[in-house]
């Protein structure tokens, strides 16, 4: 079984609608995260490369935690979404 026209369709608005929703979410939050990591242990490192690698996994951590939550929710409005659709098709 195929995917049909309107399956690719849905598929590519949620990917698009997550996709902005991350960026609306992501950049305001990687300013914020870079400042709090530059006020805490940023100036505790004494090279670079600590700076740049722990900054790197204090990131990678939050930003995980975020689009795991943020993918959750998405898929979940979508979903409920088509089912609304295919209740009332029915």
């Amino acid at each position: 079984m195929g995917t049909t026209k309107e399956q690719k369709k849905a598929a590519f608005k949620e990917a698009t609608s997550d996709t902005l929703l991350a960026l609306v979410i992501n950049f305001p939050l990687n300013i914020f995260l870079l400042w709090v990591a530059n006020r805490t242990f940023i100036p505790n490192m004494v090279t670079e490369g600590e700076q740049i690698f722990w900054t790197s996994v204090y990131l990678t951590v939050v930003f995980s935690i975020v689009a795991i939550t943020r993918k959750t929710w998405v898929r979940l409005y979508f979903f409920k979404k088509d089912l609304k659709k295919r209740t009332k098709n029915a």
